[in-house]
């Protein structure tokens, strides 16, 4: 997909999971985004979009075309976008520090 000119629009597609899709209210959506566009700029337009999303701060993580990105990280007409909420882990108290016999 060729880059678009300076000041036109791009169509991207967004995909939500976990908890970020129960924030958004909404498995996917399409959106119109402004050029030059980067992850960083696509984050601000869906947060303004979807404000309950803010309680992840910034530790929403975000995929381009199924690679994880960074902020400044192009978006072309046509991307697919992902939005995942932070990811932790732990370990079950009871079971914590045992390991198989």
């Amino acid at each position: 997909m060729s880059a678009a000119t300076a000041g036109s629009t791009i169509q991207i597609h967004v995909l939500f999971f976990g908890a970020a899709r129960d924030a958004a209210g909404a498995e996917e959506m399409d959106i119109e985004l402004k050029t030059p566009a980067t992850a960083a700029t696509a984050r601000e337009e869906i947060l303004a979009a979807y404000p309950e999303l803010q309680r992840f701060g910034k530790s929403l993580l975000f995929a381009v075309n199924q690679e994880y990105a960074e902020a400044l990280r192009s978006i072309d007409d046509g991307d697919e976008l992902a939005i995942f909420p932070p990811v932790s882990g732990g370990s079950d108290a009871g079971t914590a520090g045992i390991l198989p016999a």
